[in-house]
């Protein structure tokens, strides 16, 4: 190949062949045509090869398409020096490549070939070619010099010789052409550098911003938990304040059981003196103190889940079990302020998932709120009425709490603020009663309202899903 790629220039060296008179070709001319063919055929060849570097470039660096121009063109012209420079594509210095037809004792560097060019690179330069001072040796050298890109974005490449007649008008071609082409090569080298920068930039910023939301949702989880541990707090303390409104009367309510099981006990010991006790009598004194335990034990057990601090727990339930220890636990509070309270609520209600104690806490400060509401009412018409009934919910089959006072009603113009947090009507209230019990309910799926009576009073309900329609949205 290196015989090819130097037979364009020894071509170009070529007399051309003189005509006989008469635009004949002479003997010596005819001698010479088959030589002049081979020479032709080689620098076709060497056209091809240049037109096919491209393919050879696809998907490479510019510098190493640079490399393979560079060398390419030293061999195919027998230049003395082949320099090119490109410009940076984003800031930073120019890549410049230098390649010498005879190796020098002290190496040549493509910046030193640069400067010593400068005068002719920085400037629009005489019609090419031209000669100046060799920038790689001794005395003149011819140069031509050729801009790659449309518009010279993309660099320049400078051929040198000292043969007088360089370039020739082949060789300019064949220069012309590889330039062309190197242009073409690297301008879409600069194209794929761009889009694989592009394409990493992108990248580092898809990683970076997925650190940054992986750390925004790491915060709001902990920022969530946090909430959720505050909320239960609160919902805690919300509970223990709406206990400790009904336990002032737990102390006759528990007095009761255990006055019982002293008496039982004391009889019993009456009993065992005798020669012959009356076991019967004796066997129903112990059921009697073993009733009054339990009676004990269930008033303490309800007053201890509802001021534990525990974890929300989701289970199936029946809510009339949910009324009747609602009721139990405010049995002794509505003997104390002389209301009466009446339940209706069907057996056969579907089954909710919920958690018990949460729902107590809510129908316990529902209770709590009615009998505050009818403090200033007429003993008679302390009334309150908890009502229990199927209904549906976003088309799906529910459960509905009811509890009916007949207090001194809802005032029209603040309803909308019965919910809100820190709002109470209460002299010594929170606030915080009935916005924790919407909060429970809307967690359960469910939902919390109040609406005045026709009469004297006012309804609060709730409604939360049964359990078939939890399995169903899930």
């Amino acid at each position: 190949m290196s015989h090819q790629m130097s037979s364009c220039g020894n071509y170009a060296n070529v007399a051309p062949r003189r005509m006989s008179k008469g635009c004949q070709i002479s003997g010596t001319d005819i001698e010479q045509t088959p030589g002049e063919i081979t020479r032709l055929r080689a620098c076709i060849n060497d056209l091809i090869s240049v037109l096919a570097l491209p393919a050879i470039w696809s998907g490479h660096e510019p510098s190493l398409i640079a490399s393979t121009l560079l060398d390419a063109l030293l061999g195919m012209l027998r230049l003395d020096f082949a320099y090119l420079r490109l410009k940076p594509i984003t800031g930073g210095a120019p890549i410049e490549m230098v390649r010498l037809a005879r190796q020098r004792t002290v190496a040549t560097h493509a910046q030193e070939v640069g400067r010593a060019l400068d005068a002719w690179l920085a400037a629009d330069p005489p019609t090419s070619p031209f000669v100046v001072p060799n920038p790689v040796g001794q005395g003149k050298v011819s140069i031509a010099l050729l801009r790659l890109g449309l518009q010279d974005e993309v660099g320049v490449l400078v051929a040198g010789a000292q043969r007088p007649n360089f370039p020739s008008d082949v060789e300019l071609v064949l220069l012309r052409v590889a330039a062309n082409q190197a242009g073409i090569g690297l301008q879409e080298a600069r194209r794929t550098a761009d889009q694989n920068r592009a394409a990493q930039e992108l990248e580092l910023g898809v990683v970076e911003r997925t650190r940054q939301l992986t750390a925004v949702n790491e915060e709001l989880r902990r920022g969530l938990e946090a909430l959720r541990e505050a909320q239960a707090e609160l919902a805690h303390v919300t509970r223990v304040t709406t206990l400790g409104e009904v336990t002032a009367s737990f102390a006759h309510e528990l007095n009761q059981p255990l006055a019982a099981i002293v008496n039982n006990a004391n009889a019993c010991l009456g009993l065992l003196p005798n020669r012959r006790p009356d076991l019967d009598e004796v066997r129903d004194a112990l059921a009697d103190i073993v009733s009054d335990a339990e009676r004990a034990s269930a008033i303490i057990e309800r007053v201890r889940r509802l001021a534990k601090r525990s974890a929300p727990e989701r289970v199936p339930l029946q809510l009339v079990d949910v009324v009747d220890d609602v009721v139990a636990l405010a049995a002794p509070e509505s003997l104390a302020r002389r209301v009466a309270i009446r339940t209706d609520v069907r057996a056969d209600l579907p089954v909710v998932l919920g958690d018990r104690v949460q729902l107590q806490q809510v129908l316990l400060n529902l209770v709590v709120n009615g009998m505050d509401a009818m403090s200033t009412v007429d003993e008679p018409e302390r009334r309150l009425e908890i009502r229990g009934r199927p209904d549906t919910h976003d088309g799906a089959q529910a459960v509905t709490i009811s509890v009916q006072d007949r207090g001194v009603g809802l005032d029209p113009g603040k309803m909308e603020r019965l919910f809100e947090a820190f709002y109470t009507t209460k002299p010594h209230g929170m606030g915080m009663g009935l916005a924790i019990s919407r909060s429970i309910i809307e967690a359960h799926g469910g939902r919390l309202w109040a609406e005045p009576n026709r009469g004297a009073g006012a309804t609060f309900s709730f409604r939360v899903p049964a359990a078939a329609a939890h399995r169903a949205a899930s």
